[in-house]
């Protein structure tokens, strides 16, 4: 009953037989102003035509409306590109049923893109900047040296120039590709230093390819970061209230972070745990709950650094904090300031089916808490996975090599079932 048909460039010619059959066919056309354009010739006297609604969101009721009340009739949405890739196509299959959908993909702006610039794109990362942080990209440069964006008015070239700067992508090559496939289309390549300085005026419509295979990046490429790159609550850097990089990469190790995950970090102090998670898995969706005045203004930092924007900050004590978060596929718990018990009432009963909580215990009393909770508790010991870790750290004394012995950490990770 919904037939979405992916434009391409715009040109007649690239639309296959059965997308012109969908156009012809349909009762009711819906496009933007631009994209009816491009199909007028097509169109007759008795087809209907509408502009996409503002906002956008109203088009599942606009659409449901209209096939209750003509059951019979079939509707054809119009698509730039591929309504596929980075399209329409999220948004209608979120509300109908994909028996009522059928998609006719086209020529996407990113395959004509790298066509124009003549480079092989297989490898290349696809990140949609539209209506979305310009941040989203910190995440993705370290291990992507090449890069296509789509982006919006806060994503344009100088503003992308000037984020890689910042991250030691100096050298960067990046392309900008404005109305592809228009008479107007324009193709440039820039150096990033070059780019960031410049008042260079760009087309609203246009992608941005960025290489940067020749540069060297400030972000940390493979797991287990630097304690000095974090900010914390101290004036020396790496110090402070922060899980160090041997105990981060432990608790990441036992915690297995997966794709879409729901997860919490309760007690997050500076952010190190909760940051490193939400930077590697970037399909998951990480709670952070802390409520220490300038712990938190830290761990706000750190995700503005990393970019890490599917990690949301909760500015609270545990357990109340986690009333309102949903149901968590894993948790750490790093802090209890003594309420041990009860955050580990609510975490339990909070954790999905098939769930992991890991909690990290440094005092005596926090493991001796901990002890008893899990007296009460009625859980096998083969659901419960001790690891405890002692780290001596290289120093100098008197000119002399020294290992100075950090505290013991003890992490107990237990699985629900």
């Amino acid at each position: 009953m919904i037939h979405v048909v992916g434009l391409g460039l715009g040109h007649r010619e690239t639309l296959s037989n059965n997308a012109l059959h969908a156009i012809h066919n349909a009762a009711l056309i819906i496009g933007s102003q631009r994209q009816l354009s491009c199909v007028l010739s097509l169109l007759n006297d008795v087809q209907e035509q509408r502009n996409y609604p503002s906002p956008f969101v109203g088009l599942s009721t606009q659409l449901s409306t209209y096939l209750a009340t003509y059951p019979t009739n079939k509707i054809c949405l119009l698509a730039s590109g591929d309504p596929l890739f980075y399209g329409i196509s999220d948004f209608l299959l979120r509300h109908f049923s994909t028996n009522l959908l059928t998609f006719y993909s086209n020529t996407s702006s990113i395959q004509t893109a790298f066509a124009r610039i003549k480079k092989p794109w297989q490898q290349a990362k696809t990140i949609s900047l539209h209506g979305r942080p310009l941040s989203n990209l910190i995440p993705h440069l370290a291990n992507n040296p090449l890069v296509a964006l789509l982006t919006d008015k806060h994503s344009h070239p100088q503003a992308i120039a000037n984020l890689l700067c910042t991250y030691g992508y100096d050298e960067a090559k990046l392309w900008v590709c404005e109305t592809l496939g228009s008479k107007d289309e324009k193709v440039s390549l820039f150096i990033a230093k070059e780019l960031a300085n410049s008042t260079q005026h760009f087309h609203p419509l246009h992608i941005t390819i960025v290489e940067t295979k020749v540069a060297h990046c400030t972000l940390p490429s493979f797991a287990g970061f630097q304690d000095e790159l974090f900010i914390t609550d101290t004036d020396q850097a790496g110090r402070g209230m922060i899980s160090k990089r041997e105990v981060r990469l432990t608790a990441l190790s036992l915690l297995q972070p997966k794709a879409n995950d729901i997860a919490w970090d309760i007690g997050a102090g500076c952010g190190t745990i909760a940051v490193e998670w939400a930077y590697w898995n970037q399909q998951g969706t990480l709670y952070a709950v802390e409520h220490h005045t300038k712990r938190l203004a830290c761990l706000k930092k750190n995700k503005q650094k990393f970019g890490v924007n599917n990690l949301q900050i909760i500015a609270d004590k545990a357990p109340d904090g986690l009333n309102d978060l949903p149901q968590p596929n894993a948790i750490f718990i790093g802090g209890t300031a003594g309420k041990l018990s009860a955050i580990m009432d609510t975490c339990w009963s909070s954790l999905l089916t098939g769930g992991c909580l890991v909690i990290n215990c440094v005092t005596e009393n926090c493991k001796a808490d901990l002890q008893h909770w899990l007296q009460q508790q009625d859980i096998a010991d083969e659901m419960l996975e001790w690891t405890e870790i002692a780290v001596s750290k290289g120093g100098q004394l008197a000119g002399q090599l020294l290992m100075r012995p950090r505290l013991p950490v003890r992490l107990l990770k237990i699985v629900k079932d």
